[in-house]
Protein backbone atom coordinates (compact mmCIF):
# COMPACT_ATOMS: atom_id res chain seq x y z
CA UNK A 1 0.00 0.00 0.00
CA UNK A 2 1.23 3.65 -0.89
CA UNK A 3 2.38 5.38 1.97
CA UNK A 4 0.43 8.34 1.23
CA UNK A 5 -2.65 5.81 1.78
CA UNK A 6 -1.75 4.73 5.25
CA UNK A 7 -3.32 6.09 8.44
CA UNK A 8 -0.35 7.97 10.91
CA UNK A 9 -1.14 6.52 14.73
CA UNK A 10 1.33 8.31 17.07
CA UNK A 11 2.75 5.84 20.03
CA UNK A 12 4.17 7.63 22.84
CA UNK A 13 6.39 5.80 25.69
CA UNK A 14 9.95 7.05 27.13
CA UNK A 15 10.78 2.66 27.21
CA UNK A 16 11.94 1.19 24.13
CA UNK A 17 11.00 -2.07 24.78
CA UNK A 18 6.92 -1.06 25.02
CA UNK A 19 7.75 0.50 21.90
CA UNK A 20 8.91 -2.68 20.40
CA UNK A 21 6.01 -4.43 21.90
CA UNK A 22 3.49 -2.24 20.84
CA UNK A 23 4.61 -2.05 17.27
CA UNK A 24 4.38 -6.18 17.06
CA UNK A 25 0.44 -5.63 18.00
CA UNK A 26 -0.34 -3.04 15.92
CA UNK A 27 1.65 -3.48 12.56
CA UNK A 28 -0.32 -3.55 9.87
CA UNK A 29 0.18 -2.11 6.23
CA UNK A 30 -2.77 0.36 6.48
CA UNK A 31 -0.94 1.98 9.49
CA UNK A 32 2.21 3.95 9.74
CA UNK A 33 3.36 4.10 13.08
CA UNK A 34 5.18 6.75 14.40
CA UNK A 35 7.49 6.58 18.05
CA UNK A 36 8.01 9.11 20.06
CA UNK A 37 10.37 9.23 23.34
CA UNK A 38 9.36 11.48 24.91
CA UNK A 39 6.25 13.91 25.44
CA UNK A 40 8.47 17.16 23.46
CA UNK A 41 9.23 14.62 20.79
CA UNK A 42 5.49 13.85 20.47
CA UNK A 43 4.31 17.50 20.25
CA UNK A 44 7.13 18.11 17.28
CA UNK A 45 5.05 15.02 15.48
CA UNK A 46 1.60 16.58 16.08
CA UNK A 47 2.65 19.67 14.44
CA UNK A 48 4.43 17.53 11.41
CA UNK A 49 1.58 15.18 10.95
CA UNK A 50 -2.13 14.43 10.54
CA UNK A 51 -2.57 11.36 13.42
CA UNK A 52 -5.76 9.34 13.53
CA UNK A 53 -5.45 8.00 17.17
CA UNK A 54 -2.59 8.48 19.79
CA UNK A 55 -1.23 5.56 22.20
CA UNK A 56 0.49 7.80 25.27
CA UNK A 57 2.56 6.16 28.45
CA UNK A 58 1.22 8.49 31.66
CA UNK A 59 4.13 7.89 33.57
CA UNK A 60 7.38 9.64 31.14
CA UNK A 61 10.32 11.84 32.39
CA UNK A 62 9.83 15.11 31.14
CA UNK A 63 6.22 16.19 30.03
CA UNK A 64 4.55 13.49 31.47
CA UNK A 65 1.27 12.23 29.68
CA UNK A 66 -0.95 14.42 31.58
CA UNK A 67 0.89 17.39 30.70
CA UNK A 68 1.43 16.27 26.95
CA UNK A 69 -2.33 15.10 26.55
CA UNK A 70 -3.11 18.89 27.71
CA UNK A 71 -1.28 20.90 25.54
CA UNK A 72 -2.39 19.05 22.50
CA UNK A 73 -5.71 19.38 23.52
CA UNK A 74 -5.69 23.11 23.48
CA UNK A 75 -4.53 23.34 19.81
CA UNK A 76 -6.97 24.20 17.30
CA UNK A 77 -5.63 21.99 14.66
CA UNK A 78 -5.13 18.83 17.25
CA UNK A 79 -7.44 19.08 20.12
CA UNK A 80 -9.71 16.60 17.67
CA UNK A 81 -7.12 13.25 18.02
CA UNK A 82 -8.78 10.88 20.24
CA UNK A 83 -5.83 9.81 22.76
CA UNK A 84 -5.37 6.32 24.53
CA UNK A 85 -3.63 6.08 27.83
CA UNK A 86 -1.37 3.20 28.34
CA UNK A 87 -0.26 2.40 31.52
CA UNK A 88 1.00 0.50 34.36
CA UNK A 89 0.46 2.77 37.05
CA UNK A 90 -2.44 3.10 39.70
CA UNK A 91 -5.77 1.79 38.91
CA UNK A 92 -7.73 4.50 41.36
CA UNK A 93 -10.94 6.25 40.19
CA UNK A 94 -9.04 9.24 40.92
CA UNK A 95 -6.26 8.84 38.60
CA UNK A 96 -7.97 7.59 35.65
CA UNK A 97 -10.75 10.54 36.07
CA UNK A 98 -7.52 12.73 36.02
CA UNK A 99 -6.51 11.33 32.58
CA UNK A 100 -10.06 11.70 31.51
CA UNK A 101 -10.30 15.29 32.41
CA UNK A 102 -6.76 15.83 30.40
CA UNK A 103 -8.67 14.61 27.06
CA UNK A 104 -8.20 10.97 27.22
CA UNK A 105 -10.78 9.28 25.18
CA UNK A 106 -9.42 5.39 27.00
CA UNK A 107 -7.28 4.54 29.51
CA UNK A 108 -5.93 1.00 29.06
CA UNK A 109 -3.89 -0.99 32.00
CA UNK A 110 -0.40 -3.48 31.32
CA UNK A 111 -0.74 -5.83 30.88
CA UNK A 112 -3.37 -5.48 27.95
CA UNK A 113 -4.94 -7.72 25.62
CA UNK A 114 -3.45 -7.18 22.02
CA UNK A 115 -6.95 -7.95 20.44
CA UNK A 116 -8.58 -5.65 22.89
CA UNK A 117 -5.87 -2.90 21.98
CA UNK A 118 -6.09 -3.48 18.06
CA UNK A 119 -10.07 -3.63 17.82
CA UNK A 120 -9.94 -0.18 19.85
CA UNK A 121 -7.51 1.34 17.25
CA UNK A 122 -9.20 -0.23 14.52
CA UNK A 123 -12.20 1.62 15.84
CA UNK A 124 -10.75 4.96 15.74
CA UNK A 125 -8.67 4.48 12.39
CA UNK A 126 -11.94 3.65 10.88
CA UNK A 127 -13.71 7.22 12.45
CA UNK A 128 -10.61 8.86 11.11
CA UNK A 129 -10.87 7.38 7.57
CA UNK A 130 -14.91 7.79 7.72
CA UNK A 131 -14.37 11.61 8.34
CA UNK A 132 -11.72 11.90 5.98
CA UNK A 133 -14.17 10.68 3.66
CA UNK A 134 -16.95 13.09 4.78
CA UNK A 135 -14.33 15.87 4.12
CA UNK A 136 -13.91 14.80 0.80
CA UNK A 137 -17.39 14.75 -0.04
CA UNK A 138 -18.30 18.17 1.37
CA UNK A 139 -14.79 19.78 -0.29
CA UNK A 140 -16.50 18.58 -3.26
CA UNK A 141 -19.56 19.57 -3.03
CA UNK A 142 -18.41 23.24 -2.04
CA UNK A 143 -16.61 22.97 -5.92
CA UNK A 144 -19.64 21.84 -7.08
CA UNK A 145 -21.95 24.52 -5.76
CA UNK A 146 -19.23 27.15 -6.88
CA UNK A 147 -19.42 25.83 -10.03
CA UNK A 148 -22.95 26.29 -10.10
CA UNK A 149 -22.59 29.87 -8.78
CA UNK A 150 -20.65 30.74 -12.16
CA UNK A 151 -22.94 29.33 -14.28
CA UNK A 152 -26.29 30.78 -12.98
CA UNK A 153 -24.96 34.15 -12.82
CA UNK A 154 -26.36 34.99 -16.41
CA UNK A 155 -30.10 34.23 -17.18
CA UNK A 156 -29.75 32.33 -19.97
CA UNK A 157 -27.67 29.87 -18.67
CA UNK A 158 -30.30 29.51 -15.62
CA UNK A 159 -32.86 28.97 -18.51
CA UNK A 160 -30.76 26.85 -20.38
CA UNK A 161 -28.01 25.01 -18.20
CA UNK A 162 -30.07 24.74 -14.95
CA UNK A 163 -33.47 23.15 -17.25
CA UNK A 164 -31.37 20.44 -18.63
CA UNK A 165 -29.52 19.36 -15.11
CA UNK A 166 -32.98 19.64 -13.25
CA UNK A 167 -34.17 16.45 -15.28
CA UNK A 168 -31.29 14.38 -14.11
CA UNK A 169 -31.50 13.79 -10.46
CA UNK A 170 -34.06 14.92 -8.02
CA UNK A 171 -31.46 16.83 -5.93
CA UNK A 172 -30.33 19.02 -8.72
CA UNK A 173 -34.23 19.45 -9.05
CA UNK A 174 -33.97 20.84 -5.42
CA UNK A 175 -31.34 23.18 -5.85
CA UNK A 176 -32.07 24.67 -9.13
CA UNK A 177 -35.60 25.31 -7.63
CA UNK A 178 -33.78 27.61 -4.89
CA UNK A 179 -31.48 29.02 -7.32
CA UNK A 180 -34.15 30.33 -9.78
CA UNK A 181 -36.33 31.67 -7.03
CA UNK A 182 -33.57 33.58 -5.74
CA UNK A 183 -32.33 34.99 -8.70
CA UNK A 184 -36.44 35.13 -9.86
CA UNK A 185 -37.71 36.85 -6.45
CA UNK A 186 -34.39 39.46 -5.62
CA UNK A 187 -33.92 40.33 -9.07
CA UNK A 188 -34.18 44.31 -9.31
CA UNK A 189 -35.53 43.46 -12.66
CA UNK A 190 -39.25 43.74 -13.12
CA UNK A 191 -39.68 39.48 -14.03
CA UNK A 192 -42.98 37.43 -14.82
CA UNK A 193 -43.35 34.44 -16.30
CA UNK A 194 -46.61 33.87 -18.50
CA UNK A 195 -48.11 30.77 -20.10
CA UNK A 196 -48.20 30.72 -23.83
CA UNK A 197 -51.46 28.66 -24.34
CA UNK A 198 -53.79 30.53 -21.62
CA UNK A 199 -51.82 34.17 -21.38
CA UNK A 200 -52.60 34.00 -17.66
CA UNK A 201 -49.62 35.57 -15.07
CA UNK A 202 -48.28 32.00 -13.46
CA UNK A 203 -45.94 34.11 -11.22
CA UNK A 204 -44.07 37.52 -11.22
CA UNK A 205 -41.26 38.70 -8.51
CA UNK A 206 -41.16 41.87 -6.16
CA UNK A 207 -39.44 44.22 -8.23
CA UNK A 208 -42.59 43.98 -11.07
CA UNK A 209 -45.19 44.35 -7.58
CA UNK A 210 -43.31 47.44 -6.45
CA UNK A 211 -42.99 48.97 -9.60
CA UNK A 212 -46.21 48.60 -11.34
CA UNK A 213 -48.52 48.67 -8.02
CA UNK A 214 -50.11 45.59 -9.34
CA UNK A 215 -50.04 42.44 -6.54
CA UNK A 216 -50.02 38.63 -7.18
CA UNK A 217 -54.37 38.48 -6.50
CA UNK A 218 -54.73 41.32 -8.73
CA UNK A 219 -53.15 39.41 -11.60
CA UNK A 220 -55.13 36.01 -10.76
CA UNK A 221 -56.79 34.57 -13.55
CA UNK A 222 -56.03 37.85 -15.35
CA UNK A 223 -54.76 36.60 -19.41
CA UNK A 224 -55.20 40.42 -20.42
CA UNK A 225 -52.03 42.96 -21.05
CA UNK A 226 -52.06 44.12 -17.50
CA UNK A 227 -49.22 47.08 -18.20
CA UNK A 228 -49.93 47.99 -21.47
CA UNK A 229 -46.47 47.62 -23.07
CA UNK A 230 -45.60 49.34 -25.91
CA UNK A 231 -42.88 49.50 -28.09
CA UNK A 232 -41.24 53.26 -28.26
CA UNK A 233 -38.50 52.06 -31.62
CA UNK A 234 -40.07 53.41 -34.61
CA UNK A 235 -40.95 50.20 -37.25
CA UNK A 236 -41.40 47.63 -34.59
CA UNK A 237 -44.30 45.69 -35.77
CA UNK A 238 -45.76 42.66 -33.23
CA UNK A 239 -46.80 39.90 -35.22
CA UNK A 240 -50.65 39.02 -34.66
CA UNK A 241 -51.02 42.00 -31.79
CA UNK A 242 -49.09 39.31 -29.53
CA UNK A 243 -48.49 41.33 -26.50
CA UNK A 244 -44.93 42.55 -25.98
CA UNK A 245 -43.95 40.07 -23.09
CA UNK A 246 -45.40 37.21 -24.74
CA UNK A 247 -42.87 37.80 -27.88
CA UNK A 248 -40.09 35.43 -27.91
CA UNK A 249 -36.10 36.92 -28.28
CA UNK A 250 -36.43 40.15 -27.73
CA UNK A 251 -33.41 41.56 -26.29
CA UNK A 252 -33.16 45.50 -24.60
CA UNK A 253 -36.87 46.23 -26.31
CA UNK A 254 -37.13 50.16 -25.52
CA UNK A 255 -40.62 50.06 -24.01
CA UNK A 256 -43.60 51.96 -22.00
CA UNK A 257 -45.86 50.32 -19.72
CA UNK A 258 -48.48 51.98 -17.50
CA UNK A 259 -48.83 51.40 -13.74
CA UNK A 260 -51.59 50.72 -11.50
CA UNK A 261 -51.97 54.59 -10.74
CA UNK A 262 -51.48 55.03 -14.19
CA UNK A 263 -47.71 56.14 -14.46
CA UNK A 264 -46.11 55.85 -17.67
CA UNK A 265 -42.62 54.30 -17.25
CA UNK A 266 -40.02 53.49 -19.42
CA UNK A 267 -37.88 49.91 -19.45
CA UNK A 268 -35.69 47.74 -21.47
CA UNK A 269 -37.91 44.62 -21.92
CA UNK A 270 -35.95 41.17 -22.81
CA UNK A 271 -38.11 37.81 -23.31
CA UNK A 272 -37.49 33.98 -23.40
CA UNK A 273 -39.01 30.92 -23.90
CA UNK A 274 -38.94 27.56 -21.45
CA UNK A 275 -40.90 24.92 -20.39
CA UNK A 276 -42.00 24.96 -16.65
CA UNK A 277 -44.00 22.21 -15.21
CA UNK A 278 -44.55 20.56 -18.88
CA UNK A 279 -46.26 24.09 -19.82
CA UNK A 280 -44.99 26.48 -22.60
CA UNK A 281 -44.21 29.48 -20.82
CA UNK A 282 -42.23 32.85 -21.54
CA UNK A 283 -40.01 35.01 -19.06
CA UNK A 284 -40.35 38.71 -19.31
CA UNK A 285 -37.47 40.83 -18.03
CA UNK A 286 -38.12 44.53 -17.94
CA UNK A 287 -34.96 46.78 -16.69
CA UNK A 288 -36.71 50.05 -15.38
CA UNK A 289 -34.49 53.20 -16.83
CA UNK A 290 -37.12 55.85 -15.88
CA UNK A 291 -35.45 57.28 -12.87
CA UNK A 292 -31.89 56.97 -15.12
CA UNK A 293 -33.73 58.49 -18.26
CA UNK A 294 -34.42 61.99 -15.76
CA UNK A 295 -31.16 61.91 -14.11
CA UNK A 296 -29.08 61.88 -18.10
CA UNK A 297 -32.08 64.78 -18.56
CA UNK A 298 -31.55 66.93 -15.61
CA UNK A 299 -27.68 66.47 -16.15
CA UNK A 300 -27.83 67.46 -19.86
CA UNK A 301 -30.16 70.43 -18.17
CA UNK A 302 -27.48 71.52 -15.70
CA UNK A 303 -24.47 71.59 -18.53
CA UNK A 304 -26.74 73.75 -20.88
CA UNK A 305 -26.91 76.40 -17.59
CA UNK A 306 -23.28 76.08 -16.96
CA UNK A 307 -22.35 76.55 -20.36
CA UNK A 308 -25.03 79.51 -20.78
CA UNK A 309 -23.45 81.01 -17.01
CA UNK A 310 -19.88 80.36 -18.04
CA UNK A 311 -20.92 82.31 -21.69
CA UNK A 312 -22.56 84.69 -19.51
CA UNK A 313 -20.01 85.84 -17.23
CA UNK A 314 -17.44 86.01 -20.50
CA UNK A 315 -19.51 88.16 -22.69
CA UNK A 316 -21.75 90.58 -20.00
CA UNK A 317 -18.92 93.01 -19.59
CA UNK A 318 -18.31 93.47 -23.29
CA UNK A 319 -21.87 94.21 -24.03
CA UNK A 320 -22.31 96.40 -21.45
CA UNK A 321 -19.05 98.87 -22.08
CA UNK A 322 -21.18 99.76 -25.56
CA UNK A 323 -24.51 100.43 -24.40
CA UNK A 324 -23.22 102.71 -21.66
CA UNK A 325 -21.47 104.54 -24.19
CA UNK A 326 -24.56 104.85 -26.16
CA UNK A 327 -27.04 105.28 -23.27
CA UNK A 328 -24.64 108.29 -22.22
CA UNK A 329 -24.98 109.84 -25.45
CA UNK A 330 -28.79 109.38 -25.95
CA UNK A 331 -29.21 111.00 -22.62
CA UNK A 332 -27.23 114.01 -23.57
CA UNK A 333 -28.84 114.09 -26.69
CA UNK A 334 -32.53 114.11 -24.64
CA UNK A 335 -31.61 116.97 -22.88
CA UNK A 336 -30.50 119.17 -25.74
CA UNK A 337 -33.45 121.36 -25.46
CA UNK A 338 -33.25 122.21 -29.21
CA UNK A 339 -34.86 118.49 -30.00
CA UNK A 340 -38.27 118.05 -30.81
CA UNK A 341 -40.64 116.24 -28.68
CA UNK A 342 -40.95 113.37 -31.35
CA UNK A 343 -37.44 113.04 -31.05
CA UNK A 344 -37.33 113.14 -27.30
CA UNK A 345 -40.11 110.48 -27.32
CA UNK A 346 -38.03 108.22 -29.61
CA UNK A 347 -34.97 108.59 -27.54
CA UNK A 348 -36.65 108.02 -24.23
CA UNK A 349 -38.30 104.79 -26.47
CA UNK A 350 -34.45 104.06 -27.20
CA UNK A 351 -33.80 104.31 -23.69
CA UNK A 352 -35.59 102.27 -22.16
CA UNK A 353 -34.97 99.56 -24.41
CA UNK A 354 -31.61 99.74 -23.73
CA UNK A 355 -32.56 99.76 -19.87
CA UNK A 356 -34.40 96.34 -20.49
CA UNK A 357 -31.63 94.62 -22.32
CA UNK A 358 -29.86 95.87 -19.40
CA UNK A 359 -32.24 94.04 -17.10
CA UNK A 360 -32.15 90.74 -19.32
CA UNK A 361 -27.75 90.63 -18.73
CA UNK A 362 -28.27 91.05 -15.26
CA UNK A 363 -30.85 88.26 -15.20
CA UNK A 364 -28.43 85.61 -17.55
CA UNK A 365 -25.89 86.96 -15.37
CA UNK A 366 -27.36 85.02 -12.34
CA UNK A 367 -27.16 81.79 -14.76
CA UNK A 368 -23.43 81.43 -13.69
CA UNK A 369 -22.40 78.80 -11.77
CA UNK A 370 -19.75 80.34 -10.45
CA UNK A 371 -22.09 83.11 -8.73
CA UNK A 372 -20.80 84.47 -5.30
CA UNK A 373 -23.44 83.15 -2.36
CA UNK A 374 -24.12 84.57 1.10
CA UNK A 375 -25.64 81.47 2.95
CA UNK A 376 -26.97 81.92 6.44
CA UNK A 377 -29.09 78.83 8.22
CA UNK A 378 -32.62 80.68 8.21
CA UNK A 379 -35.87 79.02 8.47
CA UNK A 380 -37.40 78.60 5.01
CA UNK A 381 -40.77 79.41 6.11
CA UNK A 382 -39.61 83.04 7.50
CA UNK A 383 -38.70 83.80 3.88
CA UNK A 384 -41.99 82.99 2.88
CA UNK A 385 -43.70 84.96 5.28
CA UNK A 386 -41.57 88.28 4.43
CA UNK A 387 -42.46 87.56 0.53
CA UNK A 388 -46.63 87.17 1.35
CA UNK A 389 -47.29 90.66 1.20
CA UNK A 390 -45.79 91.37 -2.24
CA UNK A 391 -47.01 88.11 -3.92
CA UNK A 392 -50.29 88.60 -2.46
CA UNK A 393 -50.96 92.25 -3.54
CA UNK A 394 -49.67 91.25 -6.75
CA UNK A 395 -52.52 88.10 -6.62
CA UNK A 396 -55.03 90.95 -5.81
CA UNK A 397 -54.68 93.14 -9.08
CA UNK A 398 -55.79 89.92 -11.16
CA UNK A 399 -58.37 89.15 -8.37
CA UNK A 400 -56.65 85.67 -7.35
CA UNK A 401 -55.33 84.68 -3.98
CA UNK A 402 -51.74 83.50 -2.29
CA UNK A 403 -52.48 80.68 0.19
CA UNK A 404 -49.76 80.08 2.90
CA UNK A 405 -49.58 76.43 4.14
CA UNK A 406 -46.34 76.12 6.27
CA UNK A 407 -45.17 73.47 8.41
CA UNK A 408 -42.39 73.21 11.42
CA UNK A 409 -39.16 72.67 9.25
CA UNK A 410 -35.95 73.25 10.66
CA UNK A 411 -33.07 75.78 9.84
CA UNK A 412 -30.99 75.50 6.63
CA UNK A 413 -28.18 77.21 5.18
CA UNK A 414 -29.61 79.19 2.05
CA UNK A 415 -28.80 82.60 0.59
CA UNK A 416 -31.78 84.93 1.02
CA UNK A 417 -31.69 86.90 -1.92
CA UNK A 418 -31.96 84.10 -4.62
CA UNK A 419 -34.04 81.76 -2.83
CA UNK A 420 -37.12 85.43 -2.94
CA UNK A 421 -36.00 85.43 -6.14
CA UNK A 422 -36.57 81.71 -7.15
CA UNK A 423 -40.06 81.86 -4.92
CA UNK A 424 -40.87 85.14 -6.73
CA UNK A 425 -40.38 83.45 -10.09
CA UNK A 426 -42.39 80.63 -9.82
CA UNK A 427 -45.09 82.12 -7.80
CA UNK A 428 -45.41 85.20 -10.33
CA UNK A 429 -45.15 82.89 -13.07
CA UNK A 430 -47.91 80.51 -11.39
CA UNK A 431 -50.19 83.39 -10.63
CA UNK A 432 -49.74 84.94 -14.42
CA UNK A 433 -50.97 81.25 -15.61
CA UNK A 434 -54.33 81.40 -13.55
CA UNK A 435 -57.65 82.80 -14.63
CA UNK A 436 -59.40 85.11 -12.02
CA UNK A 437 -60.26 83.71 -8.38
CA UNK A 438 -57.43 81.21 -8.99
CA UNK A 439 -55.53 80.63 -5.68
CA UNK A 440 -51.94 79.78 -5.43
CA UNK A 441 -50.82 78.00 -2.97
CA UNK A 442 -46.89 77.82 -0.92
CA UNK A 443 -46.27 75.12 1.72
CA UNK A 444 -43.54 73.73 3.30
CA UNK A 445 -42.79 70.57 4.36
CA UNK A 446 -40.31 67.76 5.65
CA UNK A 447 -39.87 64.28 3.95
CA UNK A 448 -37.30 61.88 4.67
CA UNK A 449 -33.91 63.79 4.69
CA UNK A 450 -35.24 66.90 2.31
CA UNK A 451 -37.05 70.21 3.54
CA UNK A 452 -39.61 70.45 0.35
CA UNK A 453 -41.09 73.84 -0.74
CA UNK A 454 -44.28 73.45 -3.02
CA UNK A 455 -45.45 76.13 -5.19
CA UNK A 456 -48.88 74.91 -6.82
CA UNK A 457 -51.36 77.12 -9.03
CA UNK A 458 -54.59 76.14 -10.72
CA UNK A 459 -53.59 77.20 -13.95
CA UNK A 460 -54.20 74.69 -17.29
CA UNK A 461 -51.33 72.99 -16.69
CA UNK A 462 -47.90 72.50 -18.72
CA UNK A 463 -48.05 70.05 -21.83
CA UNK A 464 -46.29 66.49 -21.14
CA UNK A 465 -43.80 67.35 -23.96
CA UNK A 466 -42.78 70.72 -22.83
CA UNK A 467 -42.20 70.28 -19.10
CA UNK A 468 -38.52 68.39 -20.17
CA UNK A 469 -37.56 71.82 -21.62
CA UNK A 470 -38.92 73.81 -18.69
CA UNK A 471 -35.63 75.63 -17.06
CA UNK A 472 -33.49 75.73 -20.26
CA UNK A 473 -32.21 78.85 -20.78
CA UNK A 474 -34.57 81.36 -23.57
CA UNK A 475 -37.06 78.62 -23.36
CA UNK A 476 -40.51 80.28 -22.54
CA UNK A 477 -44.68 79.11 -23.64
CA UNK A 478 -45.49 82.63 -22.51
CA UNK A 479 -45.92 85.90 -25.53
CA UNK A 480 -43.48 87.80 -23.97
CA UNK A 481 -40.75 86.85 -21.63
CA UNK A 482 -36.97 85.95 -22.11
CA UNK A 483 -37.43 82.34 -21.14
CA UNK A 484 -34.66 83.60 -18.12
CA UNK A 485 -37.03 82.83 -15.10
CA UNK A 486 -37.07 79.37 -14.95
CA UNK A 487 -33.70 78.51 -15.58
CA UNK A 488 -32.24 81.11 -12.96
CA UNK A 489 -34.40 79.31 -10.48
CA UNK A 490 -33.20 75.63 -11.92
CA UNK A 491 -29.26 77.42 -11.31
CA UNK A 492 -30.28 78.32 -7.84
CA UNK A 493 -31.41 75.33 -6.90
CA UNK A 494 -28.38 73.81 -8.02
CA UNK A 495 -26.01 76.11 -5.93
CA UNK A 496 -28.15 74.99 -3.25
CA UNK A 497 -27.99 71.52 -3.70
CA UNK A 498 -31.16 71.31 -4.36
CA UNK A 499 -33.71 69.54 -6.80
CA UNK A 500 -36.76 70.66 -8.57
CA UNK A 501 -39.56 68.39 -9.60
CA UNK A 502 -42.59 69.51 -11.62
CA UNK A 503 -46.20 67.50 -11.67
CA UNK A 504 -48.80 69.35 -13.92
CA UNK A 505 -52.09 68.30 -15.16
CA UNK A 506 -54.68 69.99 -16.47
CA UNK A 507 -56.14 71.22 -13.20
CA UNK A 508 -52.68 73.18 -12.22
CA UNK A 509 -48.90 72.83 -11.82
CA UNK A 510 -46.51 72.07 -8.77
CA UNK A 511 -43.25 73.18 -8.38
CA UNK A 512 -41.75 70.83 -5.99
CA UNK A 513 -37.94 72.38 -4.60
CA UNK A 514 -36.23 69.60 -2.23
CA UNK A 515 -33.67 70.68 0.42
CA UNK A 516 -31.54 68.01 1.34
CA UNK A 517 -30.54 68.14 5.15
CA UNK A 518 -27.79 66.47 4.41
CA UNK A 519 -25.87 68.71 2.90
CA UNK A 520 -26.25 71.77 4.39
CA UNK A 521 -22.78 72.14 6.24
CA UNK A 522 -21.89 75.42 6.79
CA UNK A 523 -18.07 76.81 5.21
CA UNK A 524 -17.33 79.98 5.55
CA UNK A 525 -15.31 79.56 1.44
CA UNK A 526 -18.58 78.04 0.28
CA UNK A 527 -16.71 74.64 -0.59
CA UNK A 528 -19.83 72.72 -0.73
CA UNK A 529 -21.23 75.09 -3.66
CA UNK A 530 -22.53 72.75 -6.75
CA UNK A 531 -22.79 73.41 -10.31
Amino acid sequence: MDNADKVNILIVDDRRENLIALQAVLDSEKYELIFAHSGEEALKYVLQYEFAVILMDVQMPGLSGFETAEIIKERESSKHIPIIFITAISKANEHVNNGYSKGAVDYIFKPFNPNVLKSKVAVFVDIFEKQKEIEGKHKKLQEETKELNEKYKNLEHIIDAKTKKLVETNEELKLSQEQFKKVFQFSPNLMAIRSLETRKYIIVNKSWTEFTGYSMDDLHGLNEQTIEIKPTTKGFISLNHTPLDLTDGLFNEKIKYKTKSNDIREGLLSTETSIINGEKCIISAITDVTEKQKLEKQIARLERLNLVGEMAAGIAHEIRNPMTTVLGFLQLTKNDENQSTTTKDYINLMIDELNRANSIITEYLSLAKDKATDKNLLNLNSVINALYPLLQAEALMGNKNVVLDLNGCPEIYIDEKEIRQLILNIGINGLEAMSETGKLTIRTYCEEEEVVLQIKDEGHGIKKELIENIGTPFFTTKDEGTGLGLAICFSIASRHGAEIDIDSCKSGTSFYIRFPLKSFIKSPLNLFEQH
